[in-house]
């Protein structure tokens, strides 16, 4: 009997259900619920549908709209085409079903799969619901088992391109250059490295310039019309991302993250170890020396004050002694006089270490020097200086290299005999040749050794990575020597082509009536790749 509250007819679909697109659509749904509701006399229908949304996840916008409404006691029966439309959760779909739904005193109604709470719980519903849950499992196995396939071929697998690049629903895999997004890519990159700009100060010129905000851009390009008043939006995390994005040199990206299985929707970021990289699959945006140079300055956590005067080695700096980072400050209270210098930051403190404050005018005459006499010697003996270089790269790469990827194989090698051992164990066991005492002596014993293995392996990538960056930095230097016929300043892109990072010691004139301003303090100019020259 009917009292007036709401008959919920609820309707889901996804494609994740592998169910007939027409017959399972969220039209046909609503119409064969409409047809059995109006057939059984139920009256004041109201309808919750929630299209491209999988049976694992119950945060469905309608669902929870229409689980308020049963809290709220406008809802007396809830009638869905069968289970799986309710959900593919064994746990969940049995809370609801058998103990939220009762609660509430709601009639349940699964049409397809004759169930009706009013008449008696079916005693194979648990079982029907788990069936519905195993579907669901062996769909998501299929879908990981294919991305993983066309993952490891190169093809790209993500679902949102960066920002900069479109497709067609043609062909998906081709990803073009999108103009105008590829412009703000380039503007960001280069401010970043050849202009000393922080990320938050990228973000904040971008918005003054009216650059159209990453998510805003993608709406427009798809002609949805946009009226939001932050349109121009930018942030530092934004900046961040695409800094950090290797696609914009052209190449695939895969497996940069993953869900641990298909209940739990947390997303987990992968290691270097899995993440797998195909160079060269699309059009680049920027050149990978500008990547490169990036990421060389992400990776010293910089700090950008944000004072009016640019601190022109904020980015290299670090103290001889304790090897902490040296920051900028102004010398003196009168602008017009002022003097900037750099301080140890450990001193600064006061935690201790020696007062290695180095004028900034002292610190460009040095490092200006050092670069003009790697460029004289280049240009100068091309022959020899080209020498030195070949010789460095041999000794830090090929050599060096040849060892650690040996030992790398071996360890790989050593990893995959102890699972088959381990597998061999455990058949034993089961045969009943070993017992469980004698298994579980072994196991131990080869899980230790594994363990030590495992950690080696990682230890050897990460010196592989370490040889082939420094090669690719002795690279970049000489593509950065070839580019100057000269250098008689130092700007931002100079210190960003030439430099590592720039080591300051103690004062070489320990005169004590030396004022500060002719301080000599002892420089080391790392040069990228190569270290002092």
């Amino acid at each position: 009997m009917q009292t007036g509250k709401i008959t919920a007819l609820y309707a889901r679909f996804s494609f994740d259900d592998g169910i007939d697109t027409e017959s399972g659509s969220i039209e046909h749904q609503k119409a064969l619920l409409k047809n059995y509701a109006e057939s059984n006399g139920f009256t004041n229908l109201s309808y919750y549908a929630d299209d491209g949304y999988t049976g694992t996840n119950f945060n469905r916008p309608d669902f929870q709209r229409m689980m308020d409404d049963i809290k709220n006691g406008f809802v007396e029966t809830v009638i869905v085409k069968d289970m799986s439309r309710l959900g593919r959760n064994y746990l969940m779909v049995g809370q609801y079903v058998e103990i939220d739904f009762p609660k509430y005193h709601v009639r349940f109604i699964a049409i397809s799969d004759n169930v009706d709470s009013a008449k008696g719980m079916n005693e194979l519903l648990p079982i029907n619901n788990l069936m519905n849950e195993w579907y669901s499992r062996d769909i998501s196995k299929k879908i990981r088992s294919m991305m993983r396939q066309k993952g490891n071929s190169g093809q790209h697998i993500t679902s949102k391109l960066p920002y900069g690049y479109y497709n067609t629903l043609e062909n998906k895999q081709e990803w073009l250059i999108d103009k105008e997004a590829a412009e703000v890519v380039r503007e960001i990159f280069e401010l970043y490295v050849y202009h000393a700009m922080g990320t938050k100060q990228i973000a904040m010129q971008l918005q003054a310039e009216k650059r159209v905000g990453v998510e805003y851009h993608k709406k427009i390009r798809k002609g949805i019309a946009v009226t939001a008043e932050n349109i121009y939006s930018w942030c530092s995390a934004t900046v961040v991302s695409i800094l950090k994005r290797q696609e914009y040199v052209g190449d695939t990206v895969n497996f940069r993250t993953e869900r641990t299985s298909y209940k739990n929707k947390t997303v987990i970021y992968n290691g270097s170890d899995k993440i797998k990289i195909f160079p060269n699959t699309h059009p680049a945006i920027i050149s990978r020396e500008l990547f490169q140079m990036a990421q060389n300055k992400r990776e010293k956590t910089i700090r950008h004050p944000s004072r009016p005067h640019k601190y022109l080695f904020g980015d290299y700096l670090y103290c001889m002694d304790c090897h902490a980072r040296m920051h900028g400050r102004q010398c003196g209270t009168k602008r017009e006089n002022a003097l900037y210098c750099y301080e140890c930051a450990t001193y600064r403190k006061s935690k201790g270490c020696y007062f290695h404050g180095v004028p900034e005018k002292y610190l460009e005459d040095e490092v200006l020097k050092a670069i003009q006499r790697i460029i004289s010697k280049a240009k100068s003996d091309p022959d020899e200086f080209h020498r030195i270089m070949q010789n460095h790269l041999e000794k830090k790469s090929d050599d060096s290299r040849a060892v650690v990827s040996a030992d790398l194989e071996k360890a790989q090698l050593r990893i995959a005999e102890i699972d088959k051992y381990i597998q061999g164990l455990f058949e034993a066991k089961v045969r009943g040749e070993i017992d469980g005492a004698l298994f579980a002596s072994l196991k131990k014993t080869y899980d230790e050794e594994k363990e030590q293995l495992n950690a080696l392996v990682a230890e050897l990538i990460g010196k592989l990575h370490e040889k082939n960056e420094s090669a690719n930095k002795v690279k970049l230097l000489m593509q950065a020597i070839k580019k100057y016929d000269a250098v008689t300043e130092l700007t931002p892109q100079i210190l960003a082509d030439f430099i590592e990072h720039i080591e300051v010691g103690k004062c070489q004139n320990t005169s004590k009536k030396l004022p500060f301003s002719k301080r000599d303090n002892a420089i080391s100019v790392f040069f990228r790749g190569i270290g002092i020259f």
